[in-house]
């Protein structure tokens, strides 16, 4: 491993500092990505900036909608009282990403930035409409996560940018919602197909009001499978509806075939999986 500088700020604008004086630098959060690829050196950076003691980036709270610091861990979104009792999905969601020993170190903003296909947070995120806050030296800007990735981890992050806030919509946290994995292995393996859910209906029916259906592992970036939400949105969610929603979300998916894997295989999870999250959450209520 090569030599490097590590800095460590204690304000968003020495951070910025750090990020805009080295050409090669790399922002240091949980570094479950970062020291891997340190180690295999398929990662060289001139400096470190580790973020971690930045004010308000690893809390979250509920303010017209709730807002999620980036360096907040998988482990807090996992252990959340709150959360359990108003967001149970999202605890799913973390309690399915690797061991136990990553969720205490990894980061959710970290999850997102590493843009892998499969990524848990990318899906759940995204069935909930979730906005970005990203910082840099000329000011912050504001965007979806949907327009976030570009391809296998790609991002828009531009140099001298930070992701500092995950930001969810009020009405995502009143939905029913599940987060389904399906891997080849252990259940803390990648997974084959990741689904996100999330669903309103009108109270004591079955007539959805509105659902969002994520899919990961099953394109170049996480995908809102739209043609499936179509079928259901305004419509009561009877079984053979359903189904027909769950072919349609199979049909949207455009995996890859790989050693894990074949596409066929991953597409027909992506129809039974996403048949099993709305039924799933029928009965549960």
């Amino acid at each position: 491993m090569e030599t490097f500088e590590y800095i460590k700020p204690k304000s968003m604008d020495d951070a910025m500092n750090a990020l805009n004086t080295y050409e090669n630098a790399f922002l240091l959060a949980g570094g479950t990505d970062l020291l891997v690829g340190m180690k295999y050196n398929s990662i060289k950076p001139e400096c470190i900036v580790d973020i971690k003691e930045i004010p308000r980036m690893n809390t979250f709270e509920f303010n017209d909608g709730w807002r999620f610091g980036a360096l907040v861990t998988v482990r807090d979104i996992e252990v959340s009282d709150r959360l359990k009792q108003t967001m149970p999905f999202l605890n799913q969601t973390a309690k399915a990403l690797g061991s136990i020993q990553i969720r205490n170190r990894a980061t959710i903003g970290g999850n997102l930035s590493n843009a892998s296909p499969c990524s848990n947070f990318g899906a759940m995120f995204l069935a909930m409409d979730a906005m970005l806050k990203i910082i840099s030296k000329d000011g912050e800007r504001q965007i979806a996560l949907q327009d976030f990735f570009c391809g296998p981890n790609q991002t828009v992050l531009k140099k001298g940018e930070i992701l500092t806030e995950i930001r969810v919509p009020e009405d995502a946290g009143k939905a029913e919602g599940i987060f389904l994995k399906h891997s080849a292995g252990k259940s803390n393996d990648l997974g084959l197909v990741n689904i996100a859910i999330t669903l309103h209906r009108e109270p004591g029916t079955n007539l959805c009001k509105k659902i969002t259906i994520a899919m990961g592992a099953v394109a170049p970036t996480p995908i809102r499978a739209k043609k499936a939400e179509a079928v259901l949105n305004n419509n009561i969610l009877t079984p053979d509806l359903i189904i027909r929603a769950a072919k349609k979300a199979s049909n949207e998916a455009t995996p890859i075939s790989d050693f894990r894997a074949s596409a066929d295989y991953r597409r027909s999870l992506v129809a039974t999986m996403v048949a099993k999250g709305i039924n799933t959450l029928i009965k549960a209520s």
